[in-house]
């Protein structure tokens, strides 16, 4: 591809301010059509970029002569959608996760293979310098063979990080209500699963018990407490959700907080730093023979990672090596977010094997 990528935008909400910091300051991609089915909304941003085309409809939207469409719309719409860029011969990137069900997923896959584009699935954590440092220690056998792992996610006050649009808000908590998939475990949730998935290959089963809260925009899914088995490797993994809504999380994004510990055979790999930053601690230590290392000199400017990420499909497509996260592997983490959400409604073990028959 030797002239620049044309990229549309269909959904305008607050993350499109992450997505698009990997298109700046490029010549070989521009930003060059936006859609939102609300007209204030797309005015209010259209404004920022003179250069691109605003629709409020997204058939005309598809007919801009794009070349990428970055679908940042709410997951219940990512299936028609990218199923209609396919089917112009457009390259799609789908924010997580891909779509509401299994099938959905599989529909976006063949679309794609029948018009011989590619699909991403759209994850920022596999280019964030710490966890990407964390994976490149284990493959060099830091901490010899992975044994468990634990997870912790903690929401605070909105009230005092990004500002964010109450309406979405409430269409997640309302996806919740109707599907038991929840923002902090099914939706942003999406990151932990796809970072264990990268660390450790396939699940076998998931057990989780999931509470229910009420916000001013309607309920959330926490506390919660998952746990879930890997195949080959077989780690554990334990994954602890709170929603504190009075707790002040130092951040320059969302009001959320992550950690993620790993212990080996002969060690044990803390990253303590992601969306927050918290905790004024090493972002990642390797505790080992005895002694910690800490590595205080790793980028962990968390909203980075969303321009290293576009930056990479950019480059893939340029040199035709297909999607840094694949449609396939962006079903693997849908997958898991389902059985979640499927075990704490039955109160018991999901196999993960179970939801394909």
């Amino acid at each position: 591809m030797t002239k620049a990528l044309r990229v549309g935008f269909a959904g305008l909400g607050r993350i499109l301010t992450l997505h698009e910091r990997g298109y700046r300051g490029r010549d070989d991609a521009t930003i060059a059509a936006l859609f939102d089915t609300d007209p204030a909304r797309l005015a209010e941003v259209g404004a920022a970029y003179p250069d691109a085309r605003t629709f409020t409809r997204f058939e005309d939207f598809l007919d801009a002569g794009l070349d990428l469409v970055e679908i940042l719309s709410p997951h219940p719409f990512h299936a028609e959608q990218a199923e209609a860029a396919f089917a112009r011969g457009l390259h799609v990137s789908v924010q997580k996760p891909m779509a509401m069900s299994l099938a959905e997923a599989d529909r976006m896959i063949a679309a794609a293979v029948a018009a011989g584009r590619v699909l991403r699935v759209f994850e920022n954590f596999r280019f964030y310098p710490p966890p990407a440092r964390r994976k490149a220690l284990i493959d060099e056998g830091a901490i010899g063979r992975p044994l468990h792992c634990r997870l912790r996610t903690v929401a605070g006050d909105p009230a005092r990080a990004w500002k964010v649009a109450g309406d979405t808000w409430r269409w997640r908590a309302q996806i919740f209500e109707k599907h038991r998939a929840g923002r902090l475990t099914f939706d942003d949730g999406h990151h932990k699963m796809a970072t264990a998935l990268w660390l450790f290959g396939p699940v076998r089963d998931v057990f989780a018990r999931i509470e229910t809260n009420e916000t001013p925009f309607g309920p959330i899914d926490a506390p919660a407490s998952i746990t879930w088995r890997h195949a080959d490797p077989p780690v554990h993994v334990i994954w602890d959700v709170v929603h504190a809504p009075k707790l002040q999380v130092r951040t320059d994004y969302y009001s959320l907080d992550e950690c993620f510990e790993v212990t080996g055979e002969t060690g044990i790999l803390t990253v303590t730093r992601a969306t927050g930053r918290m905790l004024d601690q090493p972002v990642l230590t390797l505790y080992r023979d005895g002694e910690v290392r800490a590595f205080h000199n790793i980028d962990s400017d968390w909203g980075g990672s969303f321009a290293a990420a576009t930056g990479a499909l950019v480059d893939a497509l340029k040199a035709g090596t297909g999607a840094p996260l694949t449609g396939a592997q962006g079903r693997a983490v849908l997958a898991l977010g389902l059985a979640i959400a499927e075990s704490a409604r039955r109160g018991e073990p999901v196999d993960l094997a179970d939801l394909d028959t």
